[in-house]
């Protein structure tokens, strides 16, 4: 099953990026996170490998996950490569006037659902759609907040 979703967030593509691809935010804006861990070492780049577990359809998803390609506010895309979904997954950031068109593409595989594809589909599209709004007021409040923050210290 393919998907793809996209926002513009009004923030630069550094910080759009930058915070996407840490993914100790993830939890933060993706949708049934349980367990996230990184377990390569080193830098987060291409072979740089994860674990997640998530509930969904209230089934516990176990995958794990490797970087297949990653530049810098540009692109970072991944293979879940083990458990109950396989796939491929992408993020694209694009500067737009100063704010950030994201871009997320998946084509991916559950095994664990054959039948009922439809009510799958409607499902993931809602929760990326979800996950993509939640992403884009998480980063725009919190740089209104440290204008906020700014404007405040500034007066004193």
């Amino acid at each position: 099953m393919k998907f793809e979703n996209s926002v513009v967030i009004d923030q630069p593509v550094k910080r759009v990026f930058d915070f996407v691809t840490d993914i100790s935010n993830n939890p933060d804006w993706q949708t049934d996170i349980l367990v996230l861990e990184v377990t390569s070492e080193g830098r987060f780049e291409i072979g740089s490998t994860y674990r997640c577990v998530n509930r969904f359809l209230g089934q516990r998803i176990e995958t794990e996950v490797v970087i297949t390609d990653y530049v810098p506010d540009r692109i970072c895309a991944f293979r879940i490569y083990s458990g109950q979904v396989t796939g491929e997954s992408s993020y694209y950031f694009e500067a737009k006037d100063g704010a950030t068109k994201f871009t997320t593409k998946a084509d991916l595989d559950f095994k664990f659902f054959r039948f009922g594809a439809l009510l799958l589909r409607r499902k993931i599209l809602r929760q990326m759609k979800h996950d993509m709004l939640k992403l884009k007021k998480i980063l725009e409040n919190d740089h209104c907040l440290s204008i906020a923050l700014e404007s405040c210290s500034a007066v004193r």
